[in-house]
């Protein structure tokens, strides 16, 4: 079901999670067309367009965390029913072409089609009602994986939960490498700033640093 679930700074914040793999999409309300952009496609495209139709929204723009499928699977939906840019970091270029080989593998009976995307770099930015959205890039979870930084909130894909650790042991991850990049956001997890993440709930960026326990315990974990 769509809930609101937080505010960006200049709109409301909508977490849409459906799917036989469900994810976290996210629906910004911003003065665009449509009356918002998705962060993160999802899996089930028809689910949170329906979802969100019902408010008389959709969605202008596509911004994807990271290449999995569960994240990026249907973009191609939106691309093709609104005219959507999609955009992705290109680190992650292989990684949502592997898409249908992981569903495979997981036994997940479901195919995705890849949309035509917009491949960005670090510190890509994009201006929305006078509000920057820009990716920082942050390794590990995937080569090309970014949290979203938009007004208040950082959207962080599976490279930042609430609880726990986005560890899958999927091929491209590095846990090292995801160790770095927390450590680089750790400076950015104040109070004033709200995590949403790929899975779970969402928590203030003070709640992230003190109350993730598994996060603190595998960045405190030395390597063998």
């Amino acid at each position: 079901m769509a809930s609101v679930v937080g505010n960006w700074g200049g709109g409301s914040v909508w977490r849409i999670t459906s799917g036989e793999f469900p994810s976290n999409a996210y629906f910004c309300e911003a003065n665009v067309p449509g009356g918002g952009i998705l962060i993160d496609a999802g899996l089930d495209g028809a689910a949170i367009d329906e979802q969100m139709s019902v408010h008389g929204l959709r969605p202008h723009q596509v911004f994807c965390t990271h290449g999995h499928f569960d994240h990026i699977g249907s973009a191609d939906y939106f691309q093709k029913k609104y005219g959507c840019q999609v955009f992705l970091h290109k680190g992650d270029a292989r990684t949502m072409k592997s898409g249908n080989f992981l569903l495979m593998v997981l036994k997940i009976d479901q195919k995705i089609n890849l949309p035509q995307v917009t491949f960005v770099d670090d510190q890509f930015a994009i201006d929305i009602n006078a509000h920057s959205l820009t990716y920082r890039a942050t390794p590990g979870h995937t080569p090309g994986s970014c949290v979203i930084e938009f007004g208040d909130a950082l959207f962080t894909g599976d490279t930042l939960y609430s609880r726990g650790v986005g560890l899958s042991n999927l091929p491209g991850e590095d846990a090292e490498l995801l160790k770095q990049s927390i450590r680089g956001l750790w400076p950015s997890l104040t109070p004033a700033i709200t995590i949403y993440p790929g899975h779970g709930n969402s928590a203030d960026g003070e709640a992230v640093r003190n109350q993730n326990l598994a996060l603190q315990h595998f960045l405190n974990a030395t390597s063998t």
